[in-house]
Order: structure tokens, then C-alpha cells, then sequence
């Protein structure tokens, strides 16, 4: 896997780019690197599709505000958004980020203008939510790894879209959750298990083993189905060989390589958060940070994957 897949160009530029995985495998990082491009804006987390649970995507709390060619649903919608009841409305999560930015940053008038202008459809209100955030880009996109269980919508409504799957070693992806959680340990179930140590890591590492499969399964099944329109790129090879992956992914994309896309900050919540540069270390600290008995859980389920994803399925001996 550390050779760069073979890559053919796009004929035309693609306008659309979708960041998907699971969570803790560089979505963050590849959304902030593409976006030191002057042609690319990826939204950050919006959970528009749908969420881990399906009915807690945004769309499916805005269809209860009935067919939007009615402006007065139109106006509803809006003091919905912006009145505090969105953030209100689930009692599992918080508002997805991109929302927050939307009503920090965009006027109510003017998303309420952009909707009304426009055919009023789930397509047109998730266009417009990436579109808010562009500034003139002419590529847009946004980056919520959940989304990867709804490709198929993404597919269909932007037939020009292009997908980067990031992967990353599950055993890295729950070294890094379990540190995530155990700081930020405030929603339904984190922060009632936080306080049982042994049922925490358990159910870190369950809910990272059912995601991992789920997500790895989808990207063999979505390499098929769009073979030139699903991109994987391993966290591993972005963060230790950066420049070649990153021209490799312009390419793909139609857009310029800038030497601009290497200058990055650590800025996930990680060990070397704050850094200059790509966090090379970050491809097998986790050797250092995982139970060996939780090692051998991940080794045992995933062997066949991890060998076919070009993961070691034990640690190397120096532990490096």
C-alpha cells in the first residue's frame, strides 16, 4: 500500500470533493491541507446525510418542515436553524461544527435567500451549506467520515464529485479515540462509562471495531462500484511521505499542486497538537499507547484486512 495508487486525471476539474472514513483517521488533516489550496473549501463536520444513527442527520429533522416549495416552511426552517432549536434537537449530540460556523458566520437573510432562490431539494440545501463556506472556490466540498455510509446519495446528486476515503491501522484509530474520549468524555454513553475505567477502553474498542469493519467494507464495495471516483489514501502514508501523496491526490482532483499544501500545523487533539508539519511519528505511536491484550482483539478480527491494507498484523519488535 505504500506504493501510490495509479492515478488518471479527470478531463475536467472536478467541482465537488467529499472527505470520508472513520473518525480519528486524518479527515481533519486532509481537510486542512486541502484547504491551503486557493481553489478548494471543505466545510468541516455536518452530518447532513445522516449521523451513526440515520434519523439524526439534519435532513431528516428539516423534512419536518414539509415540502419547502411553501416559503412559510422555507421561513420556518430557518428561525429553526438559527432560533437555537437545532442545537437543541438531539439529546445524543451536540450541533455538528459546520452548522455553529453557519449561524457564527452567515446572516439568516442570506441563507434564507439561498434557499428560497434555489429548487427548494435536500440536494440544493446541502449545495448551499458547502457553497456558504467556498468564498469564491471554485472547488467545494465538505468532510463528515460518517458520510461514508451514504456515498451512493453523494454519487448520485454530484455526478462530478470525487471521494477521498481516508484509512487508517485500527489500532491507531483507538489509541487516538480513547484519547479524544477520556478529554472529552460529555456526551451519552462516554461520560457515564468514563467513570468505570475497564468498561470505558471496552467500549471504546468495541465501537471502534464495528465502525473500522463497516468503513473498510464499504471502501472495497465503493472502489468497485466508482473506481474513478473513490481515492483511498492512508493516514500512514499521508503523514510520513506527505509530497509525493499530495501531488498524487492534486492530480486526481484537477487542481494545482502548491507547495503551500505541505506548510500544516498538528491540529488534531494528538500528542504533537500544535507542530509545524506533518506528524510523521503519528503513523506507529500508537505501539506505545494499546494494551496488548487489545492488540491481539484487532490482530484476530482484522488479520485478512489488515494484510490487505498493507498493515503489519502485530507491532514490529522495537516497538518503532
Amino acid at each position: 500500500m505504500r506504493d501510490q495508487q495509479e492515478v488518471t486525471s479527470p478531463a475536467l476539474r472536478t467541482r465537488h470533493v467529499f472527505i470520508v472514513g472513520v473518525s480519528r483517521s486524518g479527515t481533519t488533516l486532509m481537510m486542512k491541507t486541502l484547504n491551503t489550496s486557493d481553489e478548494v473549501a471543505i466545510s468541516n463536520e455536518n452530518h447532513f446525510l445522516g449521523h451513526l444513527l440515520p434519523w439524526e442527520g439534519a435532513r431528516h429533522q428539516f423534512r419536518r418542515f414539509g415540502d419547502l416549495r411553501n416559503d412559510e416552511n422555507v421561513h420556518r426552517l430557518v428561525d429553526f436553524i438559527y432560533s437555537g432549536a437545532f442545537a437543541k434537537s438531539s439529546r445524543l449530540r451536540g450541533l455538528s461544527r459546520h452548522w455553529r460556523w453557519i449561524i457564527k458566520k452567515v446572516g439568516r437573510d442570506d441563507l434564507q435567500h439561498r434557499i428560497l432562490d434555489s429548487d427548494r431539494t435536500e440536494r440544493a440545501l446541502f449545495e448551499i451549506m458547502m457553497q456558504v463556506y467556498a468564498e469564491g472556490r471554485p472547488v467545494i466540498g465538505e468532510k463528515t467520515p460518517a458520510h461514508v455510509r451514504y456515498v451512493p446519495t453523494i454519487m448520485a446528486w454530484f455526478p462530478d464529485a470525487r471521494v477521498i476515503h481516508m484509512l487508517r491501522d485500527p489500532r491507531a484509530v483507538f489509541v487516538s479515540e480513547l484519547r479524544r474520549r477520556k478529554r472529552e468524555a460529555v456526551t451519552v454513553p462516554y461520560k457515564q462509562l468514563s467513570r468505570i475505567g475497564f468498561l470505558f477502553k471496552l467500549f471504546i474498542m468495541l465501537e471502534t471495531t464495528l465502525a473500522w469493519r463497516e468503513s473498510a467494507t464499504l471502501l472495497k464495495k465503493y472502489r468497485r462500484l466508482y473506481p474513478d471516483r473513490y481515492y483511498l489514501l492512508r493516514f500512514e502514508d499521508l503523514v510520513s511521505e506527505p509530497e509525493p501523496h499530495i501531488r498524487a491526490l492534486c492530480a486526481y482532483l484537477g487542481i494545482s499542486f502548491q507547495q503551500e499544501l505541505l506548510n500544516q500545523i498538528v491540529v488534531s487533539k494528538g500528542f504533537q497538537a500544535g507542530q509545524s508539519g506533518f506528524d510523521a511519528q503519528a503513523a506507529q505511536r500508537w505501539q506505545k499507547h494499546i494494551d496488548p491484550w487489545i492488540e491481539r482483539w484487532y490482530s484476530f478480527w482484522f488479520e485478512s484486512d489488515l494484510k490487505s491494507f498493507g498493515y503489519s498484523p502485530t507491532r514490529s519488535t522495537d516497538g518503532h
